[in-house]
């Protein structure tokens, strides 16, 4: 897990297409709640971090201050597992996530997320998912208590303040 303040350096060296070619073409975003440490690390990160306490204290934050799960550069049609368990692609460690909670399907450009039968329920967008949707950029999805920003890495690098044309 890396947070928004370690990937700007890399942001600022590479355009839009060579940071998606390390870190996929979309990231989840994610508030921090509980500082564990962590080694800066470009390959893909499999584990969102502890959300079992707040990190700041009344919900002020900072953006670089976010954690960014990367996800590595997929084919046309891909799809990975959200949830609790091990086996998941990327493992959410919290009481409130299913061990196989939600389901994001990558097919030619567009994401769509699913609940694989979760027991809390999956929500994009403060609205309960009850069949698949396709996801938007910057949209905002819920695990249980886990809330997670969808965001295209080209999105992310703006945030960031890297203007688009630059190398």
């Amino acid at each position: 897990m890396l947070s928004v303040r370690e990937l700007k350096e890399l942001t600022v060296r590479l355009d839009v297409k060579a940071l998606e070619q390390q870190l996929g073409p979309f990231v989840l975003v994610q508030r921090p709640r509980a500082e564990k440490p962590r080694t800066p690390d470009l390959r893909s990160t499999r584990r969102l971090p502890d959300t079992s306490r707040p990190a700041t204290s009344g919900g002020v934050f900072d953006f670089e201050d976010l954690w960014v799960a990367t996800l590595p550069p997929m084919s046309e049609r891909d799809s990975f597992l959200l949830g609790r368990a091990p086996d998941c692609d990327v493992v959410i460690d919290e009481a409130t996530v299913s061990t196989h909670h939600a389901r994001i399907d990558w097919v030619d450009g567009q994401a769509s997320l699913e609940d694989v039968g979760s027991s809390n329920g999956v929500f994009v967008n403060s609205v309960r998912l009850h069949q698949k949707q396709s996801l938007s950029d910057n949209d905002l999805l819920a695990l249980g208590t886990v809330h997670m920003f969808f965001m295209h890495v080209a999105t992310l690098r703006r945030r960031m303040g890297v203007r688009a044309s630059g190398a």
